[in-house]
């Protein structure tokens, strides 16, 4: 018996359209509900927008009918800092009702604290759900990180 539950981190691009969204809503949310039926009970979000707005409200959608946890790993606390109004709106009932939050760093905003927060996930991780149209991004970035640690990846940008 596995006493530490797993656990799935997702990582995705932030700019992303509202036909890119509602195309890869329900391939979301069923791989998650593999995860669940695979025991994954922990799921990792870097707090970003984009992909990572969707997959925390996925999976807090998720948390009313299962026994699941959202942690939320961010890179700093004034992460939100120069988003739009309806933007921190989200982030912030996200943030609210998130099991756990955890800052990778007390600092202020930097491209580096990103890097480190994805590090974070990675490590923390059994599994990774991702969308992944541009290899030569962050999210391009933690996915060679999580497949060199022999993480599972599921692309949802895949036969899209």
């Amino acid at each position: 018996m596995n006493l530490i539950p797993l656990a799935c981190f997702f990582t995705g691009h932030r700019v992303m359209e509202d036909f890119e969204k509602s195309a890869i809503l329900p391939r979301l949310e069923k791989s998650i509900l593999d995860m669940i039926e695979n025991d994954v009970k922990v799921f990792i979000c870097g707090g970003a927008l984009g992909f990572d707005t969707l997959a925390a409200e996925t999976v807090l959608k998720l948390k009313k009918s299962y026994d699941i946890t959202l942690c939320l790993y961010l890179p700093c606390p004034d992460q939100a800092y120069d988003w739009q109004e309806e933007d921190v709106e989200v982030y912030n009932r996200i943030l609210a009702s998130a099991d756990e939050v955890l800052y990778t760093s007390q600092k202020s905003r930097s491209p580096h604290l990103m890097k480190k927060r994805n590090m974070a996930m990675v490590e923390a991780s059994d599994y990774c759900i991702c969308y992944l149209k541009n290899p030569k991004s962050g999210t391009g970035q933690t996915v060679r990180m999580a497949e060199e640690k022999g993480i599972e990846v599921i692309n949802l940008f895949k036969n899209m």
